[in-house]
């Protein structure tokens, strides 16, 4: 060989590895065009360009502050008076400043005016008198009188007993309590947008007294939500799920770091009962202490924390890994989608879920057979196609069918139980509210307000699943609890899933 021929050969090898390490920096790069090109489809599937409207920093502020009722509060403020709330004019006298409001009274008088000690007819000695608001689509002064009696011949005195309001000496009605709560734990209306509402109508009521009013409710709301947690661990299939809250006083964390809202929910075959439940951590611990008394299945959506939690069966959510093979489809031309093996998946997928519909129109005592025949050779299938496709597959492909193979067991589990759940959707649609309120108030100020949000959150929601008006539901509530014994009352008779309050306030009664 010449020496010519050589230096060809040479540069012809220099060549070679050249073209080698191109080809290798081109495959990469296509490889990153493809994640980036896959992220940012994503994206805007999610991102549907809402603009927030500017407002002054004040407003925002409150406009998003999840607790702003905590925000707010201030437990040794002085109840306003009838005459500070309404909307008054400088120099005005009480009367001129109650002239406009619609009035109606309320007499609590006794049945039997005979002396129980000597049959006596009694005689009317006076009368007490209270003042309170109760909102009515317009604001409406209640002269609540308490009907006073003597007996002439051994001077006993008698009086008609009015009810006892669940805010001592406050001039909030059940009512008007009910009102702040639903509006802001169900239509996320902020309290400083109710406080400019009421002004309108002729009430001026401030952030900082609605905010007390929803701090103090939540404490006597407490005693069912206790209840309502006991009877769901009670049950044996639980549906859980957890989301973000930014807590901005929280011990040990900084203003701008994560805190969490969980949310716990009883089978569609159960009681409708959902919990949320505030904790700074997203520990799996948070999910085992909260669930310690409960032994079942627990429907959740693949995070791991789950795993901490005793004495269950871990049901894994099908809708969470289709949603992997979907985001790649999702993102393809329609002539990329022919040759796409997560549209493969999809078509797998989408047998079973056609499947899963037909069983859930069956008797629930047929459902475990019809399971066990059409449903579960399906995912059988399916199973065996995702350990072939893990030989070859790669990128975003590859970690959905790796994110498939690590849950698949978990989710047949479903197989098991007639009454259980192919996803964890219900956990999901029962979390929308909070995620839909939280666009309103990013951002709680201290854990104990959060913590009151939970409660309030909790009884609300169960009421709307019940199909329970919540104004009229929690007015009653908050009145049977203020007026009654703890340890006399019964907490069966008055939980939004009972039988009762689902007949008495449902919503289709329009009483």
């Amino acid at each position: 060989m010449t020496e010519n021929e050589r230096e060809l050969l040479e540069k012809n090898k220099q060549l070679e590895t050249q073209n080698a390490l191109l080809l290798t920096e081109n495959k990469n790069l296509k490889e990153e065009k493809n994640a980036l090109q896959f992220t940012l489809s994503k994206l805007n599937r999610t991102i549907f360009g809402k603009k927030s409207e500017k407002s002054s920093l004040e407003k925002e502020r409150n406009l998003f502050n999840m607790n702003e009722a905590e925000d707010n509060q201030n437990l040794n403020l002085e109840e306003p008076s009838i005459e500070r709330v309404v909307r008054s004019k400088k120099k005005t006298s009480r009367k001129d400043n109650m002239r406009n409001l619609e009035t109606k009274e309320i007499i609590y008088d006794l049945e039997d005016k005979t002396c129980s000690k000597c049959d006596t007819p009694l005689v009317s000695i006076g009368s007490k008198t209270r003042e309170t608001i109760e909102i009515i689509n317009k604001v409406v002064k209640n002269l609540e009188k308490s009907l006073s009696y003597k007996c002439p011949t051994c001077e006993t005195f008698y009086k008609g007993e009015m009810p006892k309001l669940p805010i001592e000496k406050s001039i909030a009605s059940p009512s008007l309590l009910s009102q702040v709560i639903v509006d802001k734990m169900a239509n996320a209306i902020p309290l400083y947008r109710q406080s400019e509402d009421y002004k309108r109508i002729g009430a001026n009521l401030s952030r900082q007294v609605l905010s007390n009013w929803m701090i103090k409710s939540s404490h006597l709301l407490e005693i069912i939500y206790h209840k309502m947690k006991d009877d769901l661990v009670s049950t044996d299939i639980i549906h859980a799920d957890e989301t973000t809250l930014q807590v901005l006083k929280e011990s040990g964390k900084a203003a701008s770091s994560k805190s969490y809202m969980w949310l716990f929910e009883s089978s569609v075959h159960d009681n409708d009962i959902v919990l949320y439940h505030y904790h700074k951590s997203r520990s799996g611990g948070v999910a085992k202490d909260f669930l310690k008394d409960f032994t079942g299945y627990l429907h959740v959506d693949g995070y791991q924390g789950y795993n901490q939690v005793e004495n269950v069966k871990i049901v894994n959510c099908f809708a969470h890994l289709r949603r992997k093979f979907y985001d790649i489809t999702s993102s393809l031309s329609e002539d990329q989608k022919k040759s796409s093996h997560s549209l493969i998946a999809l078509n797998y997928i989408s047998d079973i879920y056609k499947k899963d519909k037909e069983c859930k129109e069956l008797p629930l005592d047929k459902r475990l057979a019809f399971k066990d025949k059409e449903i579960g050779p399906l995912f059988n299938r399916f199973k065996d196609w995702l350990n072939n496709e893990s030989l070859t597959s790669q990128g975003n492909y590859g970690a959905a069918v790796g994110y498939a193979l690590k849950h698949i067991d978990s989710i047949m589990i479903y197989l098991e139980d007639g009454r259980l759940e192919i996803d964890n959707n219900r956990a999901e649609r029962a979390i929308k509210p909070f995620v839909i309120g939280r666009k309103n108030w990013l951002f709680s100020n201290t854990p104990n307000g959060a913590y009151s949000s939970s409660i309030l959150y909790s009884i609300v929601q169960t009421a709307i699943l019940n199909d329970i008006n919540p104004y009229k539901y929690i007015s009653y509530v908050l009145s049977v609890l203020a007026n009654s014994k703890i340890n006399k009352l019964d907490l069966d008779a008055i939980t939004p899933y009972n039988k009762n309050m689902k007949t008495k306030f449902s919503m289709n009664n329009p009483q």
